[in-house]
């Protein structure tokens, strides 16, 4: 054989070759399908767990992000607003200039709920008439915003009896300051309606599961190893293993998003397409993470609890599921921060219940996009097929 064609043969060998890609996909796909748990695990049991776990949790919230409207901008409405934050339960983190300002605040997330203090505050208290101080209120969380309603109620109540009370009380019977609450995107306050889409960005981290375990037990079994007598590039490997995982996780989250709109009756009023395109970004994000903390194993049980310490611990606790993201805490904003469920949840409340496009969801799935592809660098990077 020439010289030419060995250098032929090598160059060919170590070109980036889709066609290995296409057989390491279509391995793994003989694979998921001849393993019953390996297919339900990528296909059916996010939804399963879905129905599971929808009913399980409520607890109580200690902050509340708060942005106020202050259109009086006197000495008594700068009084009100301090009573209500005094104690920290609410925290004034924004202070809007108009209406429209306010709102985008909401549809971002940034506050769970608007005060709204109307011209003329002070004058009309001063003078005995009542005010209507105008409360937005974030409903996707409903146990977050009933609760802030309550506190509202509570905090305003005890302003106007230690403040007004005494002059007030021979006019009238009626409370000073009325809250007119609005509840935005879940006027009903139904907890499933809050939950469900939260809860699908958790059990879609179901296949983080499943790729994991699978490279892994490539390790066990020894067939690692043996791929390095052949042409296939770690990239090549890779990207085939990842690809049958991304098409089964994709599939999960249609069936999710099924059982929640048909099951729970979730209004989903987003663009469906850009739900799947998001989804889909998700799994780019947590698979290559998952393929990433795998690339350090050796063992399916090892794999297992870590992604279980990774993905599912935090996403129920720190990534802002059950109560709001912390963000007066640098460390808690952080971990949030590098948790995929963290913008999955965001994504999944903004489509269902907020029917938001992407120029309002775009810093999740960007963010989601930079974790998604700096694991997957890391993890072509640091890949190795031998065990020494």
């Amino acid at each position: 054989m020439s010289r030419q064609s060995r250098d032929e043969r090598v160059n060919t060998a170590t070109a980036f070759s889709w066609r290995r890609v296409l057989a390491v996909v279509w391995k793994e796909i003989m694979h998921i399908i001849r393993d019953p748990q390996a297919l339900f695990q990528v296909t059916l049991q996010p939804a399963v767990m879905l129905i599971t776990l929808a009913y399980m949790f409520t607890l109580d919230v200690e902050r509340f992000p708060l942005a106020v409207l202050d259109q009086d901008r006197t000495a008594l409405s700068r009084e009100y607003l301090a009573a209500l934050t005094s104690d920290g339960t609410f925290q004034l983190l924004y202070r809007p200039e108009s209406l429209d300002e306010a709102h985008d605040l909401l549809v971002e997330g940034r506050v769970r709920a608007v005060i709204i203090i109307p011209p003329g505050f002070m004058d009309d208290l001063q003078a005995r008439r009542p005010v209507a101080v105008q409360a937005l209120i974030d409903g996707t969380n409903p146990n977050v915003g009933g609760q802030a309603l309550t506190h509202l109620s509570t905090r305003t109540q005890a302003f106007g009896t230690r403040h007004l009370s005494g002059a007030w009380g021979a006019l009238s019977s009626s409370p000073p300051i009325d809250i007119r609450t609005q509840v935005r995107y879940n006027p009903t306050l139904k907890a499933l309606y809050s939950m469900v889409p939260g809860l699908i960005a958790v059990v879609m981290n179901t296949p983080s599961f499943a790729i994991a375990t699978s490279l892994t037990r490539e390790r066990e079994m020894g067939t690692l190893e043996g791929l390095v007598v052949t042409p296939l590039r770690n990239s090549e490997f890779l990207i085939g293993k990842f690809l049958p995982y991304a098409a089964s996780g994709l599939l999960s989250a249609v069936l999710t998003a099924a059982v929640a709109v048909f099951w729970f009756q979730v209004p989903f009023r987003g663009p469906f397409l850009l739900f799947l395109l998001l989804s889909l970004v998700f799994l780019l994000s947590s698979l290559w993470l998952s393929l990433l903390i795998a690339n350090f194993l050796r063992s399916q049980q090892s794999a297992s609890v870590a992604v279980f310490l990774v993905f599912f611990l935090p996403s129920f606790f720190l990534a802002g599921l059950l109560r709001p993201i912390d963000r007066t805490s640098l460390t808690a904003q952080i971990e949030a921060l590098l948790i995929p469920t963290t913008h999955y949840i965001a994504i999944n409340r903004g489509l269902f219940l907020k029917g938001v496009g992407l120029p309002e969801l775009w810093r999740p799935a960007l963010t989601l996009f930079a974790i998604g592809t700096t694991a997957l660098v890391l993890t072509i990077a640091s890949f190795k097929r031998k065990l020494t």
